[in-house]
């Protein structure tokens, strides 16, 4: 029998997950774990569809074997990485070789624990995730204090877990003058990212690269002298002088040209710039926020972008996520579209028809958040002045029931689809999409691993009674 600990049980109880083939070394380390401190352990001695009991558990941190049948610890930890990527996670094994301790934390592993362990071992590293797991509660506390005031935050809609994750980066790293590069396909967000990160400190100058000629982005940017080319009537202070105390956002940098590359990399380096046939250079102080919608690094290794200037630009980096990665945030998004649109109609419109909400959730969306809020928009206009929903008729007829779900949006009859039949279609859809993989496919639905079962099942006696 283990004895107490003898140390005041006064902190607040984590919810820990214990992910154990064997069920006794299972239930001593959830006794020794239960004597630490009054915590909720569930344990998981057969290990396949996790990310559902992640789901489930909703656990503050996870011990996890090495070597199991069928899933390792080492998969352990990339199923949590791609669920909750700041979830700690404590690996415990008898097979604790340093290629094997290297190998957890590269992947991610917060802590190592060899067997066989003791209380005191499971003391320390218990008291040291704790410090972690409270540090991200003061973190996510903080985002949600700051999001509720931060009209810049609250822009970025979304409560999937890369949205939260998002956010929390954002409110860490906005105080920092370091120049951030945000990368991510086209629609997802980038400005209304880089105008977060900004956080209203000083000017917020922006300008997109691909859409000015080099001959003019050179004079936009750098400023130039009376007199420095014909037509040049007046002095032109240039953008990187407007945004001296504050940010210059430039957007779609992969589209800058050698030039303009060289020329910004001198001013990054010498945080000096110099106008176009002026005699003196000018002292600058900016935070440069660039954006790119393909991977920079590609175009560095093509030879077509400057290695030294990516990394000057490169020094915080975030990849936002496209919408199809973020399916659970599709229907809230086009509530939040369908409310502002309306409001500026001037229509009744509240919400979205069911089965039109299903077709939204179907889509892979290829022009992200952007393709969904002028597809939303464009509903609410037709919509009659007197309706309180917007139908499943009214989005783009490239994007309705036919496309997104795959087969025909109305049965053979001609009749409208029913919402079991859309929810079905819908679902079978996603299944597919995952490969069958059942627990990625409740993530994306937003439903528990059991609701999915059942409605599974609820499916497969429907068809034998048509039968």
């Amino acid at each position: 029998m283990l004895a107490d600990s003898g140390k005041p049980h006064n902190e607040s109880p984590l919810t820990i997950l214990v992910v154990e083939d064997e069920p006794d070394v299972a239930a001593l380390l959830k006794r020794i774990i239960e004597t630490c401190g009054p915590h909720r352990v569930r344990v998981e001695t057969a290990p396949g569809e996790l990310v559902a009991r992640f789901k489930e558990t909703r656990p503050d941190l996870i011990f996890t074997d090495l070597v199991m049948p069928g899933i390792d610890g080492f998969e352990v930890i990339r199923q949590v990485q791609a669920f909750d990527p700041g979830l700690p996670v404590i690996v415990v094994s008898a097979h604790a070789t340093l290629d094997n301790a290297v190998q957890a934390v590269k992947l991610g592993a917060f802590d190592f624990l060899a067997k066989p362990f003791g209380l005191e071992a499971v003391e320390l590293v218990l008291a040291k995730a704790r410090r972690e797991v409270e540090s991200r509660a003061r973190q996510a506390e903080l985002c949600q204090q700051m999001q509720a005031r931060d009209g810049d935050l609250n822009a970025l809609q979304g409560a999937s877990p890369a949205m939260q994750r998002l956010r929390e980066w954002i409110v860490q790293v906005r105080g920092t003058r370091a120049n951030v590069l945000i990368e991510g396909e086209s629609g997802t967000g980038k400005e209304l990212v880089a105008r977060a990160l900004h956080g209203g400190q000083g000017p917020f100058i922006a300008l997109n690269m691909a859409a000015i000629p080099d001959d003019l982005a050179e004079s936009e940017l750098f400023g130039y002298a009376r007199g420095a080319f014909t037509g040049a009537t007046r002095e032109r202070a240039g953008l990187i002088r407007e945004a001296h105390g504050g940010s210059l956002f430039l957007d779609e940098v992969n589209a800058m040209s050698p030039l303009i590359q060289a020329k910004l990399l001198r001013v990054l380096q010498e945080r000096r710039v110099r106008p176009l046939g002026a005699d003196r250079d000018f002292e600058v102080d900016f935070r440069l926020l660039a954006a790119s919608n393909v991977a920079l690094e590609q175009k560095v290794a093509a030879g077509v972008f400057r290695r030294d200037l990516f990394h000057r630009l490169k020094v915080l980096n975030v990849r936002l996520p496209p919408l199809r990665e973020r399916r659970e945030d599709i229907a809230a998004l086009a509530e939040f579209f369908v409310e502002r649109y309306a409001r500026a109609q001037g229509r009744r419109v509240r919400r979205l028809a069911p089965d039109a909400v299903l077709a939204l959730m179907a889509a892979d969306w290829p022009g992200n958040v952007r393709e969904l809020e002028n597809a939303v928009e464009q509903a609410v206009i037709l919509c009659p002045e007197s309706a309180l929903e917007v139908p499943l008729a009214l989005l783009p007829e490239n994007l309705g029931g036919r496309g997104w779900l795959g087969s025909a949006g109305e049965p053979a009859s001609g009749r409208p689809a029913t919402l079991a039949e859309m929810e079905r279609r819908y679902i079978l859809s996603v299944l597919e999409l995952t490969g069958g993989n059942k627990a990625e496919a409740s993530r994306i639905l937003a439903i528990g691993y059991k609701t999915l079962l059942r409605k599974l099942s609820g499916m497969v006696e429907d068809e034998e009674a048509d039968a």
